[in-house]
């Protein structure tokens, strides 16, 4: 390939990723997540069927929007830094073996590889211990 031709390739990558990103601050700012058809655009050659895929996926996308708001939990998850500063002081006040069970508790070593999803839980748990 002649260096023009890479440049051009480049040129093409850079605008679809800038697509992408746009797609996900638009969905960020609406507080929405992105329909996985919209972030997974397959890079192609055949530039019709690539936007008729995009022009679909916009039509269906209010629907799959308006089910992901109603889906959306009312109480805040707990951050890393929350569960974290609760874990220590448990930890302080002399729990700190009973926090480390918490912890392996949920199939990990330590409070950084703690999967997120498992963060109320264990927070809840944290704060349950006297």
């Amino acid at each position: 390939m002649s260096k023009i031709k890479l440049a051009l390739d480049v040129v093409s990558d850079l605008r679809s990723l800038a697509e992408s990103i746009e797609t996900l601050v638009r969905a960020m700012e609406a507080n929405e997540t992105v329909p996985a058809n919209e972030a997974k655009e397959e890079p192609t050659k055949k530039k019709s069927k690539a936007k008729a895929k995009v022009e679909e996926s916009e039509t269906k996308a209010p629907e799959v929007e308006e089910a992901s708001v109603e889906e959306v939990p009312e109480e805040k998850l707990p951050t890393l830094e929350e569960v974290r500063a609760a874990m220590a002081d448990k930890s302080r006040d002399g729990h700190r073996e009973a926090v480390k069970a918490i912890i392996t508790k949920y199939g990990a070593n330590n409070l950084s590889s703690l999967d997120p999803m498992h963060y109320a839980a264990a927070l809840k748990e944290v704060g349950e211990l006297k």
